[in-house]
């Protein structure tokens, strides 16, 4: 049984849960009591819990924002500000190299994370006050954060280490992704098997959660298989190899895992009235109702979020809930839409204040109201691009509420949910698990119920169907989950798994005038290279262990 390296940068930094789910946000930190008096009573467990969560969005590094980068950036939805320097822009442009100190933090975090579950779940073993049954809840959801949490990891660099209990050192080798994998598909199956309805909280991991990632780990795999993923890599470096995996029984594996979670969840697709609430800042509710899974905020300094670093419109935090515009939509994003889809318009904006349109007088600025609070509205994306203007052009899919009303928190939070995995994207999985095991015309039913939510005015579904069609079914499957998931941390990984992320960043036009988009896509194809399909294992945890190997073509 291997055991987990805790480095002493790990041991002190960061350890107490700073963000999470709303109804377990104001546990204690999970590091405060010790391991000799831990893990007795309910409220106990509940802590250490919470403390697993909060690695999901927990610093820079997490969901909070910095993860974001890994998995939007090197692709063709979002392109980094060329004038920006440093190792998170690295991330966006496909500069990164061994030292990058973000890859780093994302190591140990994720890493903290997976020691945290094995704690929890060793503990559930000893003398505690839980019945038999909440003794099998905590392990389930125990189990289904650490699969989460591997899955990034193997997503990301492949094969790492595997580690199955709490500990205090090793210098273990990375593990190949068969075992891995193992790993990830045994934890989410427990979970899916052991789970109720509804998990140890409110608006954590349940079952139907679980079997959603379970169907997307299927997926997954079966496109890196039928894709030859990495395949020119795996002569140097085996342990990146998909070689052992059965496509189509994965695929088969997801179809009816899938096909549960569609036709028997409590979770919905929200309709038309209701769909632009999933990413408006207060409308919780309406997101539970869609959403299986969150990186959650909650209204008190130690768990919100910054509102600089939400993927909102360009603007003053303070005044009017805007962000500071790090990354831009490609012009690629914007011509997917077809003018009949209001996600174009949603997705894509203007700045509040472009150009200085209204002055200092920003309340000027028209705003409407949601569920009974206040958001300014930006203004409309031209669509073509203007000198070198962020005005005009504006990643604007979640939007924050009037800073100026909030009691609790500072003008500069806020508590933003970023959606993880939702009915959406469960739709389209089962639509991918369909369409390879046979079905085309009823993979292809899966995606009106997704389209026919955001037609505009008058427009028939039949139209904008017609629009979208592709011969390929693979080529506008991705297209749609580009439409529909832009800046929720899919894309990146969909390029891959299908084996198109370089063709797709070759080809990507270079054009886009705010803030030099143009600029940002030649530097992105100048820098990208094929191996870089993998992150590279972060050097410094290489001279700490001699036996983690670097990844492919890194090394050399």
């Amino acid at each position: 049984m291997k055991r987990l390296l805790f480095y002493a940068s790990l041991l002190t930094a960061g350890l107490s849960s700073s963000s999470c789910i709303d109804d377990f946000l104001t546990q204690y930190p999970y590091s405060t009591t010790s391991p000799e008096t831990f893990f007795k009573t309910e409220d106990d467990f509940r802590q250490a819990l919470s403390g697993c969560y909060s690695m999901i969005n927990s610093s820079q590094m997490s969901y909070y924002y910095g993860l974001i980068y890994v998995l939007e950036g090197c692709s063709d939805e979002i392109v980094g500000n060329p004038a920006s320097t440093g190792t998170l822009y690295d991330l966006l442009r496909g500069s990164y190299q061994t030292d990058n100190a973000e890859i780093r933090n994302f190591w140990i975090l994720f890493f903290r994370g997976i020691s945290r579950c094995n704690t929890l779940i060793e503990q559930l073993k000893g003398e505690n006050d839980l019945t038999p049954e909440r003794r099998t809840a905590y392990e389930a959801e125990a189990r289904f954060l650490r699969g989460f949490f591997y899955l990034h990891l193997a997503q990301t660099f492949g094969g790492v280490p595997v580690y199955d209990a709490p500990a205090v050192g090793s210098t273990a080798a990375r593990d190949n992704l068969e075992r891995v994998y193992t790993q990830i598909i045994g934890d989410f199956k427990y979970a899916w098997d052991e789970l109720e309805d509804a998990g140890v909280f409110k608006s954590g991991a349940n079952r139907w959660t679980a079997a959603a990632y379970l169907g997307s780990v299927y997926n997954y795999l079966a496109s890196c298989k039928r894709y030859d993923v990495g395949k020119e890599l795996v002569g140097i470096q085996p342990l990146n190899d998909f070689g052992w995996v059965d496509e189509e029984a994965m695929s088969l594996a997801a179809r009816d895992v899938l096909k549960e979670v569609v036709e028997k969840s409590p979770y919905e697709l929200l309709d038309k009235n209701n769909y632009r609430k999933l990413y408006y800042e207060m409308s919780k509710e309406a997101q539970y109702k869609e959403c299986l899974l969150m990186a959650e905020y909650a209204e008190n300094t130690k768990h919100c979020m910054v509102s600089y670093y939400v993927l909102s419109p360009v603007g003053d935090a303070k005044t009017v809930g805007g962000s500071y515009q790090r990354m831009f939509p490609t012009m690629k994003l914007y011509r997917s839409y077809d003018n009949a889809d209001v996600r174009r318009d949603c997705n894509i904006t203007g700045a509040y204040n472009p150009n200085n349109r209204y002055g200092s007088d920003l309340s000027k600025i028209p705003s409407e109201t949601v569920d009974g609070y206040r958001y300014y509205v930006p203004a409309e994306s031209s669509g073509v691009a203007s000198g070198t203007s962020t005005a005009l052009w504006c990643t604007g899919k979640f939007r924050v509420s009037d800073p100026k009303e909030r009691s609790s928190i500072s003008a500069n939070q806020c508590v933003m949910n970023y959606p993880l995995m939702r009915m959406a994207e469960v739709r389209l999985q089962y639509a991918e698990a369909l369409y390879f095991t046979g079905d085309e015309s009823g993979a292809r039913k899966q995606f009106d119920p997704v389209r026919e939510r955001v037609l505009a005015g008058d427009v028939s579904l039949k139209k904008l169907n017609e629009a979208y069609y592709r011969s390929d079914f693979v080529e506008e499957l991705l297209e749609e989950r580009g439409r529909e998931l832009c800046y929720e941390s899919k894309r990146k990984i969909d390029l891959i798994r299908f084996g198109r992320i370089t063709e797709t960043i070759e080809e990507l036009p270079s054009e886009g005038g705010p803030n030099n988009v143009a600029v940002g896509i030649d530097l992105l194809k100048d820098n990208w290279r094929s191996y870089k399909i993998w992150l590279p294992v972060p050097q410094l945890e290489i001279d700490l262990n001699p036996n983690l190997e670097q990844n492919a073509v890194y090394a050399d």
